[in-house]
């Protein structure tokens, strides 16, 4: 191809992106065929669990995977943080290995999981949790940071205020003023439970809001404290995600556990500063599992997540390019598990590449495989960039 022709190509492709007509069907099929796929670790039983992936670039220039790996069951005594690494940008993986969180793996600290990694300013902060026995035993929660791309790292610190305890941290977001917001999932009590009372009875109705900070990272405020029901009975794992739109709203999605097979989501129009007291149903379908949201410019969001109401199978890209009113693009990336269609498909995490060209993420297959996926994005129209 020569440089005219590479020239049309481009003018041909930023006319179409932006044409009101364009056909995301078609788009999507040509984004599909160069999508890329690796497996990057393959548990064996025993002690195969894979759960709760999260993949991020480094300073450096490598990548990083952490996992909640080890049992046949999660919660368990046996999961730990698993870590593995990839120089060539996915295509090969190094064998994964047990990350030291800086705890040890007995007692009140027996179990332990990952649910972020932060990286700004070339500064890298691992948020994760630990237990005794289970979510319902001593659930703590953690920070721990490195200067030099995870290679050596801080003593634990405990997440502030009442987030140190029944809580985890979500996927951040950096807001255009340069504020850092923390999603986080919080469990009231009750403080005194009998230790054979069901998971769903020591949990209810999660409250979910964000940490902010307003000097990177230095200190932290709270806010929000949304609730999906008035039910305080209710138990589920809200896994939210947040993204701020181009007038400076934030909006949050919720997982909701046998709500309806949707997500839920609030909105913030404050940046974050305020919340409704209740999030509200989306027509967004979803079985109960977790889904991350990646901004792509402007009014542009992407969305990974099990657009099936009663399976976590298929995992898909929606793409709205009005603020999340609508979903005009929609492409399937994994349509059923390495294990057949009952398999599940969960936790998808990743980041999008400096040049928004690709989604990069991983996702768990069934609970014993953490695959590597490298999702092409569209072009996207002049007016959202």
């Amino acid at each position: 191809m020569n440089d005219i022709t590479r020239t049309l190509v481009f003018i041909m492709l930023a006319l179409t992106s932006s044409a009101r007509g364009v056909d995301w069907n078609q788009q999507a099929a040509a984004d599909a065929k160069q999508d890329r796929s690796v497996l990057a670790y393959d548990g064996k039983k025993p002690n195969s669990m894979v759960c709760d992936t999260t993949l991020r670039e480094l300073p450096d220039g490598s990548w990083i995977l952490f996992i909640l790996a080890g049992g046949d069951t999660e919660p368990s005594p046996l999961n730990y943080t698993g870590v593995t690494r990839s120089t060539d940008h996915g295509k090969t993986w190094l064998p994964l290995q047990p990350f030291d969180v800086g705890f040890p793996r007995t007692g009140a600290t027996i179990g332990q999981g990952p649910t972020e990694l932060m990286i700004l300013n070339g500064r890298c902060t691992l948020f994760f949790s630990t237990h005794s026995r289970h979510w319902s035993d001593n659930w703590r929660s953690w920070f721990i940071q490195s200067d030099d791309s995870c290679r050596t790292w801080s003593r634990p610190e405990a997440v502030p205020g009442r987030l140190k305890e029944r809580t985890f941290i979500r996927n951040h977001i950096v807001t255009r003023d340069g504020r850092i917001l923390l999603p986080f999932q919080h469990y009231i009590g009750p403080e005194a439970e009998s230790a054979r009372m069901p998971l769903e009875r020591k949990f209810t109705n999660p409250r979910n809001g964000v940490l902010m900070s307003c000097d990177g990272g230095k200190t932290w405020s709270e806010h929000g404290n949304v609730r999906l029901t008035t039910n305080d009975h209710y138990f589920g794992w809200a896994e939210n995600n947040v993204v701020e739109l181009s007038d400076g709203r934030v909006v949050m999605i919720i997982r909701a556990d046998r709500l309806g097979g949707v997500l839920y989501s609030a909105e913030s129009k404050d940046g974050g500063r305020t919340w409704p007291e209740f999030a509200a149903k989306t027509d967004i379908p979803n079985p109960g599992s977790k889904a991350t949201l990646y901004p792509l410019g402007g009014d542009a969001v992407a969305l990974l997540h099990n657009p099936n109401p009663s399976h976590r199978s298929p995992l898909s890209l929606w793409i709205s390019f009005d603020g999340m009113k609508t979903w005009p693009y929609r492409r399937v990336l994994v349509s059923e598990s390495c294990d057949g269609p009952k398999g599940r498909l969960n936790y998808p995490d990743g980041f999008i590449s400096k040049d928004k060209q690709w989604l990069h993420f991983a996702f768990d297959d069934n609970r014993h495989r953490a695959v590597y996926f490298g999702a092409k994005l569209p072009p996207l129209p002049d007016n959202v960039r």
